[in-house]
């Protein structure tokens, strides 16, 4: 009744699981060596990761184009090398606008998790990650309404069980999270909005660059590299305000040369995890889609509740494991990453015809056709 099915090119959302495994366990160090944890300073190195990766990647594309004469692939991605042929439905400007505001949209999420998240520090540490189906819900809202694109059984099965999950997330932080004269229902709904709508701005982006790919044939590696230009850019503007001043310079004061030296080392690899993490994110959105791409952020999810639950990182309730906290978001983080694998059509489900328009069942019931149809052919020759 259920079939693992192994996609094509299934090793690039396999990568941008490693990067964002890669990316939380060099933050965690960095705050463990040098207590800084979130700092706004991160924000345009995040970006001028981006800028590099797309730009390096675009170049090296373009070499790779003069070399080869016929049709190729580029990271499994079919090339055009004909583009001033393409007739694009939008014209340069709203293209590049939108870019601008997927590097806003950018901006604004990754500010709000390092300047306001933080600072709720009763919140489960595992809340954001958990509360990441939102952005396939997102994704799945945008495919239907706006790009008008058709979602099938298995998939709004899939949705609904992901919906009534993430309800029961919500009510659960309710019953669970400590309120109290420093941390009231006021401020803990602000952190769940807060969160939700990091998470809604995530989901945009990812459609909004599955738009641009698909619809206007944009190089996504290309688009990359301004989403990197145009965060960074923005990051520059905010930068001289004295919240991201006071952030650097206490960094730095705080510093004898050695530890300098060993900082300056790891800013440069989280540029590098960044870049990575993000070239990822673009080809798995372009390969597969937006709801593809985000379930990256979550299948991990019930070892990362596991291993902090075990080193009493959370689901604390006055200063002590709760077990039915964590069971209880554990059977549901489990759930949520099956059901996106069931949506994805990494895990087909055969039954209640939920199997009926799935990859795997669709191309081996046209190859069965064309196999009737030749057996026909040759009985009437």
């Amino acid at each position: 009744m259920i079939k693992f099915a192994l996609r094509r090119n299934l090793i690039y959302p396999l990568q941008l699981i490693i990067y964002n495994l890669l990316r939380r366990l060099e933050t965690i160090l960095i705050n463990y060596l040098f207590n800084i944890s979130d700092s706004l300073a991160f924000t345009p190195l995040m970006f001028i990761g981006e800028f590099a990766a797309g730009l390096f990647v675009y170049l090296y594309e373009k070499n790779f184009l003069r070399k080869k004469k016929n049709k190729s692939k580029f990271f499994s991605i079919e090339l055009i090398q004909e583009e001033s042929k393409i007739n694009q439905p939008d014209n340069p400007f709203k293209i590049y606008l939108l870019i601008f505001f997927v590097a806003f949209f950018d901006w604004v999420q990754f500010s709000i998790w390092n300047a306001n998240v933080p600072k709720f520090k009763t919140l489960s540490n595992s809340l954001v990650s958990r509360l990441s189906v939102v952005i396939t819900m997102t994704d799945a809202l945008f495919y239907i309404y706006v790009l008008r694109l058709p979602i099938f059984k298995h998939q709004l099965f899939s949705i609904i069980i992901t919906v009534i999950c993430f309800v029961i997330i919500v009510i659960t932080e309710f019953f669970f999270q400590e309120i109290n004269y420093f941390f009231p229902y006021t401020t803990f709904v602000l952190a769940l909005a807060t969160t939700i709508v990091c998470q809604i701005l995530s989901g945009l982006i990812d459609s909004i660059e599955n738009y641009l790919y698909e619809y206007d044939f944009f190089n996504p590696y290309y688009t990359l590299m301004l989403e990197g230009l145009f965060g960074f850019f923005i990051s520059f503007l905010f930068f001289f305000t004295p919240k991201y001043l006071v952030d650097v310079i206490n960094i730095y004061k705080s510093f004898d040369a050695k530890n300098l030296v060993l900082f300056t080392f790891l800013l440069i690899l989280y540029i590098i995890l960044c870049g990575g993490r993000n070239l990822y994110r673009v080809i798995t959105t372009k390969l597969y889609t937006p709801m593809a791409r985000s379930l990256t952020d979550y299948f991990l999810n019930p070892i990362y509740m596991s291993v902090d639950f075990a080193i009493k990182q959370d689901f604390l309730r006055n200063g002590e494991r709760n077990i039915a906290y964590f069971v209880t978001n554990l059977i549901l983080s489990i759930l949520l990453s099956f059901c996106g694998c069931v949506y994805n059509e990494f895990i087909v489900l055969f039954f209640w015809g939920l199997e009926h328009n799935t990859h795997g069942v669709v191309t081996q019931r046209a190859m069965t056709e064309n196999e009737l149809n030749s057996v026909t052919d040759d009985d009437e020759d």
